[in-house]
This record gives C-alpha cells, structure tokens and sequence, in this order.
C-alpha cells in the first residue's frame, strides 16, 4: 500500500496532496489571522485609554514607591470619576521561597491595592457569587510596564466605563488592581486573604501582558471540573477571539509577567488570559515602552475584557467556593476556522485507547499482509526518535556555529526580535528537508510501511505518558493520531486496494488534517513562549507534526529538499540582514549606582561591567579601560564593575541598633532594631555566618525552618521601627547586613545629556546605603 506513493510515476499525486494539505494550512492561518483582527465594540475610546497608558507608564513604579502612588492614585481618580467608590487595600503580605539547599528568601511588603465593588441588578446579589476581575498596576524596578500593567489597567478603566454607562448586571461584580505583583504576587496574596470581599468571589478573570501585541490567549483555568468546564464554554462563546490550548499551560506560566497567585485560590473556577505577541523579554525589561505597544491590542484587550464581564456578570449565579474543593485539570483547544474544543479529563483514556486500537489494527494489517515485521516497526520507531534529536541538535548548531545570523540578538528577551517569525521559518524549513532526507534513509532500510508506521508507534507510546502524566495535553496527540491512523486502516480496505497514486494520497492528506490543524498552530504558539535561540520544543513538535505526514513527505522527488533548503537559507538570510531590535536605540536602564558603605565610612559610584558612554566615563576619569575585580570594595570573589571614589552626601546610613545577643548554647538569640526611612521604598537585609531557625519582625513571623543563607526583601516599610528576632546557631559569627535602596541619584550627580543615546528609563538609578551588625 504505501509503496505506491513512493513509485516515479506517483510522486505528483503525493505532491498534489501535499500542496491540499498546504492549502488546508493556508486557509487555517487566514481564518486564525482573521480571527485576532478583533474590532474594539462601540464605546470603547482608544485615544483615551493610550492616555492612562502614557500616564501610567511615565516611569517604573514598584511598589513602595514614589511613582507607584502617582499611578494609585491616577487609579482612584479615573474610578471616582465614574462615580465608582474604589478603596485602597493597605496590607502586609510575605512570600518565603526556599530551594533544596535551605537558601530562603523572604519578601514581606506592604501593598496598596485598588478594589472596587459594582453592585449587581439581581433582588438577591448580595447572597450571589460574586465575579472578579483582576489585573496588576506595580512594576519591576527597571521597567516603565507600557504593556506588562499599564495596558491591561488601561483597557480594565475603559471596560469599566463602558459597563458603567449600561444597564447594571445580574451579579455582583468585584474590581482589583493589585500592587505588589511583580515581586511575588503580594498584592494578589493579601487580597484573597484579608479583603473582605474575597470569601464572596465564585469566578475570577485575570488579565495580564507578556507582550506589546496580539489579542488576549487563554493562558490557564483552574478550578472544580464542572465551575472550570463552565468558564471555559463561557469564555469560548463570549470572547471575540477565543484562542489557547491547555497543553502550554505550564509553559505560559513561565513567561515574565504572568502570574495567577494566590488568586487561584478563590472562587470555584479561574480564567488567566494574557497577550504574548511582541514580547518584551525579561532581561532588559526597558523594551516595554509606550512606543513599542500596539494599539490594536488595547483594543483587542478591551473586547475581550466587556465581552467576559458581560457574559458572566449578567448571567446566572455564579457556582460559589467550597472549603478543602478538589481542583481539576480541564482540557481545551481551539481549532482554526472551528472555534474552542472542550471535554472532560475523564474522556481522556477513551480517546488514547481508541487511538492504540486504531495502531494495533493497522500494524496486524501490515504484518498479515507481509508489508512490516515487529522488529522492523520498533526499528522505524526508535529511528523517529533519533532523526526528531537529530532536528533539535541542527537547530542548536545552526544557532550557535553561524553567529552571524543573530548579530545583537538578546536571548533574555523572549519574543523581542522584530524578524522571530522568519527565524520560525528558517527553522522549519531546514527541519522538514532533513527528516525527509532521513527518513527517506530509514525507509530503504524497513521499507515503506513501517517508516510510516514507526513514527505513529512512537507517538503513540508518547500520548500513553501524556495521558497518564498530563492528561490536558493528549489531544496533541490523541486527535492527530486518530486521523491518521484512520486513514491509514481505510487504504487497506479490500475494496480500496486498486485505488490510484493520487486517490491514496488524497485519503493520507485528510487524514493529516487534523495534525495540521492542531500541532500546527501549536508550533507557533511554543515558537512564541520559546525563542529562537531556545528551539529545542518547537523543534520537537514540528518532527510529531511531520512524522503524521511521513508517506506523504518522503514520498517526493528530491529537488523538495533542495527548495526546502534555499527557503531555509532565505529565511535565515532575512532574519540576519536587519537589527533584531530594530535600528532605533531602544531605552535602556540607567545602570548607576551610588554606594554610601557605613563599614568603609566611604562613598563609591558604580557601574556593572560593560561599555561606557561619555556621561558614564565622566564618573570614572581613572579607572581604565576595563572594568576590573574592585578587591578593596567587595572582595575577590566578586565580579568586575567600574568603581570610582564618589563626593559624600546627604544619604543616610541605615539606623541599626543592637537590642540583646544571647546564646543558651543551643541557639543564639539576636535582637536588633532599623529604623526604616519614609523616602526608602526598599531594603534588602542579609545573613551570614550562620544558619537561621527562626526569624520574626514586630512580632510577625518570618520564618521557622532551618536555612543555610538568609535574605529578606522589605517593600514600603518606611516610617516605623522595625524590630527583628533571629535565632541562628551557636558559636558562630553572625553578619546582618542591610541596604537601602532608593531610585535616582544623590542631587550632586552630573546630569545626563537629553541626546545622548541610547535613552535611559526614568528613575533607574540607583542609590544605596549599606551597614552591618557583626555578632562575634
């Protein structure tokens, strides 16, 4: 059967179902293409929501800072202007995050979140489920956060608004813009534990950025089965563009500037929906700038952020929380041209064992009928999996031997690069020529039918884990399978058996569409959360996508592979003739740091290692031409930096205070005081010398495990006099150490000139005040 393809005087029919597939592929993009066209609906101002973007965007605003109040309360004011009543969350919320060598960090801060409460229309929604609507308004330290927050709080006021001016909805509905998220979700923690308006939550929406473009992807549900099931059919009729897979989940969860927290411990169900096109990284955090973000998305947010709010809002009754409820993976997918695809994680195994049924009949079709041993099948299996590494080792060569190709490319920055989608296609295009190539190898070698049967035997033994370890993510394998497999059992019908060349291509083509609709966009979607310098997924799921296809692809002549190979070679050449960032300098971090250090009772400007401009260089008249190990500073274990003697000024050292230091000979009890200063938004104390058992500030507990090193990250803690309580171990020496941070610089500093590029980001400087306490 399938030597028939592969004859001289058939190869044009696997052409021809090739190029079907293609077409098929084509149309699949155009509709998905269309589908993120999504029309901001009437009302929707856009000019007005770049206005709070710009405003909220004029500099980084972490919390505790200065600029974090100024967007608070732009916040407040745009609510009371809809005649809203939004009210500010103050809580202390701590995060402790401990690794398998006890290294603990402890983040502890004080937040200020906006929630608002819109009242619903239904006689009984005070009793109701109320719904939530959440995003965050805090940034990194580094970052202005044109799309990472202000751009989903923009669209979030203009929904607002929008609701505002209709009739009122059924439920009630409940408004958060957290703070505090970008240093572990503090703001999210201290809402669903302490406001009391969480208990009251049934549904949580949270919207949120990974990058400047593209409309909102379903990034994670959680929640009881039947609550999740509901929200995803809701959000799947009632989104403008429905799109996201649960198979990346945990891979969106990874990207900068996505995260639920502890908001998927409220309500009986959560959707997180975030846009990932033009992603702005997480190394340089300054690519997310007001220029960099489209407007489009803005508006694409908006529609989908009304169209959710309206369908579950003006709904029925939302499913309320239950204490101690099980969670449960939910299963979804949305098809081009088809819309989203939900069933029940239970459903799972009867598709898996209908796709090994569907394998077991067609292998003991072949081996009846002579065409394919066992031994050759598992060779042909265990051949895909060489010839799928080997598509993953030649991306990684290409990468990393041809340099050339990605000249100034930042791999910290996911999604960044203005030609991404060109590398995608270079990357393709080389990887389908070599697995025709090889595969080609193995077919000689088993023949026909069991290299197209090999790559389905190791698939399938792949959607047996999955569904056994993962079980949200079969349908990758389970429907692709299916389909192909299908189509396979149909060409060994007796009745089809003197079926044409072209007739069996054509049957082998339908029964890769599936494959093609759903790995297909999947490749896409893994290209965007990955990079290209981090191809290794992507390349694993293009060798799955063609080894469904394996008949049809090897069964071509082989100038395929060489126009595989120019097209390969022009993708890489375009996606290397341009600067991945393109030719505007793009703002960066002002990496300058004042040091005021209290143990040297000198003051110090410095820089990390890199190039200098000539404001920079006028910190460092005499420092080289190289940064080098500052031994006198910090040692010979740290790394090179510029350091230069700086004049001394008006900062303050950190007001530290031993209070008692006792040791019973099984523990070592340390008291000491800081009084923490109202302008100094962060400090960062350190412990060293000794393991910690215990810690605690004003009476709160830090921690009370065992942890070999110690840090502990206070965020808007000034103006009052933090009391500290360590226990560590005795006879040792114990060191406290402790900086201040504050953005900017001291007044003394030289300013930078306006035109000098490239541009710095406002208030990314850094002044720091450094003491220790030594406990001998």
């Amino acid at each position: 059967m399938f030597s028939t393809l592969s004859t001289p005087r058939t190869w044009s029919a696997g052409l021809l179902a090739a190029a079907v597939l293609t077409s098929v592929a084509v149309l699949a993009g155009l509709g998905l293409a269309h589908s993120r066209q999504a029309q901001a609906a009437p009302g929707f101002s856009l000019e007005r929501a770049l206005r709070d973007v710009a405003v909220l965007a004029a500099a980084p605003r972490p919390i505790g800072s200065a600029a974090n109040g100024v967007a608070r309360a732009h916040i407040v004011a745009q609510l009371t202007a809809l005649g809203l009543a939004p009210q500010v969350q103050t809580a202390l919320a701590q995060k402790n995050t401990i690794d398998r060598r006890r290294n603990l960090q402890v983040a502890l801060g004080m937040v200020n979140n906006v929630v608002v409460l819109i009242p619903g229309a239904a006689p009984d929604h005070a009793s109701r489920p109320a719904l939530l609507l959440a995003s965050a308004y805090d940034t990194g330290e580094r970052s202005v956060g044109a799309a990472a927050s202000a751009a989903p709080v923009a669209a979030l006021l203009e929904t607002l608004r929008r609701l505002k001016a209709m009739a009122p909805m059924a439920n009630d509905v409940v408004v958060l813009f957290a703070d505090g998220d970008s240093v572990g979700g503090l703001g999210a923690r201290a809402f669903a534990g302490q406001h009391r308006l969480a208990p009251r939550i049934g549904l949580v929406i949270r919207f949120d950025s990974a990058g400047s473009d593209g409309a909102p992807v379903l990034v994670g549900v959680g929640g009881t089965s039947a609550a999740s099931a509901t929200a995803v059919r809701g959000w799947a009729s009632a989104a403008p563009r429905a799109h996201g897979g649960a198979a990346l989940q945990g891979l969106y969860q990874d990207l900068p500037g996505v995260r639920m927290g502890d908001l998927a411990n409220l309500g009986s169900a959560h959707l997180h929906l975030a846009n990932l096109e033009g992603g702005n990284g997480s190394g340089i955090g300054s690519r997310d700038t007001v220029d960099r973000l489209a407007p489009a998305m803005l508006e694409q947010a908006g529609a989908t952020m009304f169209a959710l709010a309206r369908h579950f809002g003006d709904g029925p009754a939302l499913t309320a929380a239950t204490p101690g409820q099980a969670q449960a993976p939910v299963l979804y997918f949305d098809l081009p041209l088809a819309g989203v695809i939900s069933y029940s994680p239970e459903s799972v195994w009867a598709f898996t064992r209908l796709a090994c049924l569907l394998l077991a009949i067609v292998c003991c079709l072949a081996v009846q009928r002579g065409d394919v041993s066992v031994r050759e099948l598992v060779d042909a299996a265990l051949g895909f999996v060489a010839i799928a590494a080997v598509l993953v080792l030649a991306a990684a060569l290409v990468w990393n031997l041809l340099p050339s190709l990605h000249r100034g490319y930042d791999a910290r920055n996911v999604g960044a690069g203005l030609r991404d989608s060109w590398f995608l296609g270079g990357f393709a295009a080389l990887g389908t020529a070599l697995f025709v190539l090889l595969q080609r190898g193995f077919r000689r070698a088993v023949g026909h039918a069991a290299a197209a049967l090999g790559p389905l035997l190791a698939a399938t033994v792949l959607l047996l884990v999955l569904s056994w370890q993962m079980p949200q993510t079969s349908y990758v394998l389970a429907w692709p399978l299916i389909g192909t497999l299908l189509a396979y059992g149909v060409l060994y019908a007796p009745q089809l058996t003197r079926l044409s060349g072209l007739r069996r291509a054509l049957i082998l083509g339908a029964g890769a569409v599936p494959a093609l609709l759903i790995i297909g966009p999947l490749l896409d979607d893994v290209f965007i959360i990955t990079s290209p310098e981090r191809s290794e997924l992507p390349m694993l799921v293009l060798a799955l996508l063609l080894g469904m296809a394996s008949v049809l692809l090897t069964a071509q002549r082989r100038f395929i592979v060489r126009g595989l190979g120019v097209a390969s070679l022009a993708c890489f050449t375009v996606a290397g003739s341009a600067a991945p960032y393109g030719q505007a300098p793009l703002p960066q971090p002002n990496r300058m740091v004042y040091l005021k250090d209290a143990a040297t009772w000198r003051s110090w400007w410095m820089m990390p290692n890199g190039p200098l401009d000539p404001w920079s260089r006028g910190f460092f008249p005499t420092a080289g031409a190289r940064a080098r190990v500052q031994v006198e500073a910090f040692g010979w274990n740290s790394s090179p930096m510029w350091l230069a003697p700086a004049p001394r000024s008006a900062v303050t050292f950190p007001a530290m205070l031993t209070v008692s230091d006792v040791d019973d000979g099984q523990r070592r009890h340390l008291r000491f005081t800081l009084a923490a200063k109202t302008a100094v938004p962060f400090i960062d104390l350190t412990l060293s010398g000794a393991d910690a058992f215990a810690t605690s500030v004003n009476g709160r507990p830090l921690s009370h495990e065992r942890s070999a090193s110690y840090t502990l990250a206070l965020y808007g803690m000034g103006g009052q006099t933090l009391d500290f309580r360590f226990d560590v171990e005795s006879d040792k020496q114990a060191i406290i150490e402790v900086l201040e941070r504050t953005p900017g610089l001291p007044v003394q500093a030289a300013e930078r000139p306006a035109g000098l590029p490239p541009p710095f980001t406002p208030m990314t400087a850094t002044t720091i005040a450094r003491d220790r306490l030594v406990f001998r």
